[in-house]
């Protein structure tokens, strides 16, 4: 490229980063450069429904409370009065279970799930992941229909039987009753079964004489906070990672069936169109998961819901959108059973570990992200061997390496063949450019001619490319299993990687860059470097060196927002790749005869020659 073409590049590429920045986008488009935070009447319309910019209170953000509103008496003609009361001031204090794996605490109004701590998780710094948003609010309530009316239990106080459950010594489970007593004996009751080192928990609900006064006879299971996000990025906003992944989930009938948000604000969504009898209902981030599970003899009737709302910053963040889901499961019961109900749950509350929540149900391991089907037992097996280094080397950074280099072994003969491959179709490059003058004018012709020259030769033209093609589904499975495997997480590596699942960022730039955003990342810029000299020792054609810069650079871009387990990963297979290209044409020499002839001999004899090493 000549100079005023180099000149011409490195311009667009300074308008395009100054029209990235904040001071362009206020000094030349006041209004369109305003995120929908900007806005004077978007910002009231959504403000209870907003997260904060602060790393706790964005994850654990204080949604909407319709479902707080004072619960509402019914007046029949046969007497039936007032079901739920209105909210009244109690001296029940929360319940706390104290277990191996999490801190937990039972909220009286409403018997619900208004904490959950994890003890072996940190959200940021020293500070644990809290899995609960809004103080839980319709975190397993109840809820009744009636006509278009709904009921609500969660402003109910419930009596609970105990204050405390915490776990000592040989005891393996404990359990807490909580009490919603009516008038006429009509009862409420959820009791809570806790395991000492367990994620899963029981619930179990009891309704007596209440269920024949509503709509269908039937009550609904609801868990209507969502989760909070637990992972926040390098200006301690939610991840974008954190906020694709969250989706809600029903498995039934041998399937899953997903609901999954986009990023425009204000979006509702909702799905009740299920049919078959329900595994389990599920509600996920990127790294955790609450899954409600019903007994298997339960007529339940599923409904998945979600909404977006925006996140206000001072920053522009209109690449990401708050998403909250939640889940109403509907019970309906029988006429001989009306008067007294007893109904069994199973839920999950905790990291999606796929060697833990395979054991709890045989299809729950389906809520994890293989990827596509003929992927999934690649991705397994990775995942598999991944955690078998782990339990020999304890830290991942390392087992990374050494993963990198059992790959580089493993695929080692079909990167030999295709390398080898490709060097002998560069070879024949004259000869083709000779057919390529011959017959240029003439297609067909070219075609048979060029067939007969690889037949002459004994190459296949494909064998370049079919060794690599073999590889596809095992580098594919790694880039699934690195990018989305809670065993990364929190994990450290060497100096500034204290994180192997997210961007190793060392600073933030003050403007974006158009594909690459503001963080500046070590390893994809060592990883896009060593692809380079990859691409510059493979490709000698002169045609094909614009793919030389290309890629490696496209790449570079793309991989900036990946983990830097997944970089550090890419970035030593890529050298171990180099060493092996250097290496390959030596062994390649070795093995080439060379002919010579004898003094006094007028036949040409074939002898080996030897490179030293």
């Amino acid at each position: 490229m000549d100079k005023r073409t180099i000149f011409a590049f490195l311009l667009i590429g300074l308008i395009l980063i100054v029209t990235q920045t904040k001071f362009y986008r206020d000094l030349v488009m006041p209004e369109q450069g305003r995120t929908v935070s900007d806005s004077p009447d978007v910002r009231e319309k959504v403000e209870s429904d907003s997260p904060l910019v602060s790393p706790r209170e964005l994850v654990s953000r204080d949604v909407s409370r319709k479902a707080e509103q004072p619960s509402k008496k019914i007046e029949r003609k046969d007497s039936f009065v007032t079901i739920f009361s209105e909210e009244t001031v109690a001296s029940y204090a929360p319940v706390e279970i104290i277990a191996d794996n999490y801190v937990a605490q039972i909220n009286p109004k409403g018997a619900v799930i208004s904490s959950w701590i994890l003890k072996k998780y940190k959200f940021k710094d020293d500070e644990l992941v809290q899995l609960i948003t809004n103080e839980g609010i319709g975190n397993l309530g109840i809820f009744f229909t009636d006509n278009e009316d709904t009921f609500f239990t969660y402003n109910s106080f419930f009596k609970p039987d105990k204050e405390k459950i915490e776990f000592k010594g040989d005891q393996l489970t404990d359990s807490v009753r909580f009490t919603l007593d009516l008038d006429n004996d009509r009862q409420l009751v959820k009791t809570f079964k806790f395991y000492k080192d367990q994620y899963i928990f029981d619930v179990n609900i009891e309704i007596t004489n209440i269920i024949s006064q509503f709509d269908k006879s039937q009550y609904f299971l609801s868990w209507h906070s969502g989760l909070a996000y637990t992972e926040v990025d390098y200006s301690n906003y939610i991840d974008k990672e954190d906020i694709s992944n969250a989706k809600a989930y029903v498995y039934q009938g041998g399937s899953k069936e997903e609901l999954s948000l986009s990023n425009k604000p204000f979006e509702v969504k909702s799905r009740s169109d299920f049919s078959g009898v329900v595994d389990w209902a599920a509600i996920r981030t990127k790294y955790f998961a609450m899954i409600v599970l019903p007994d298997e003899d339960l007529s339940i009737e599923p409904t998945i819901s979600g909404k977006t709302s925006p996140i206000y910053s001072e920053v522009n963040l209109k690449d990401r959108v708050y998403k909250e889901y939640s889940i109403a499961l509907k019970s309906i019961i029988p006429p001989a059973k009306q008067n007294y109900v007893n109904e069994n749950f199973r839920v999950y509350l905790g990291p999606l570990d796929y060697y833990v929540i395979r054991e709890y149900h045989p299809t729950l391991a389906k809520i994890m992200d293989f990827g596509w089907t003929a992927i999934q037992p690649f991705a397994k097996i990775v995942l598999k061997s991944f955690i078998f280094l782990n339990s020999l080397i304890p830290n991942y950074g390392i087992v990374l390496i050494v993963f990198a280099i059992l790959i580089k072994i493993l695929t080692y003969p079909l990167t030999k063949k295709s390398t080898a491959s490709m060097q002998r179709m560069q070879t024949l490059q004259p000869k083709m450019a000779e057919l390529k003058e011959k017959y240029g004018k003439d297609p067909q012709r070219m075609n048979k001619e060029t067939m007969k020259l690889y037949k002459e030769e004994g190459i296949n033209p494909l064998s370049g490319c079919l060794p690599t093609l073999l590889q596809l589904p095992l580098l594919w499975a790694i880039f699934i299993v690195f990018r989305n495997t809670i065993e990364l997480r929190d994990a450290a590596f060497v100096w500034w990687i204290k994180d192997l699942s997210v961007p190793d960022t060392i600073f933030q730039l003050p403007f974006s860059i158009p594909f690459y955003g503001d963080l500046v990342n070590v390893l994809p810029l060592v990883m896009g470097a060593s692809m380079f000299i990859q691409q510059k020792m493979i490709m000698k054609d002169p045609k094909q060196k614009m793919m030389v810069y290309f890629m490696p650079i496209f790449l570079t871009l793309l991989f900036n927002s990946f983990p830097s387990g997944l970089n550090l990963y890419y970035s030593l297979f890529n050298i171990f790749q180099i060493v092996q290209q250097k290496w390959m044409p030596i062994q390649q020499t070795k093995e080439q005869p060379k002919e010579i002839k004898k003094p006094g001999d007028t036949k040409k004899i074939k002898k080996s020659v030897y490179r030293r090493k």
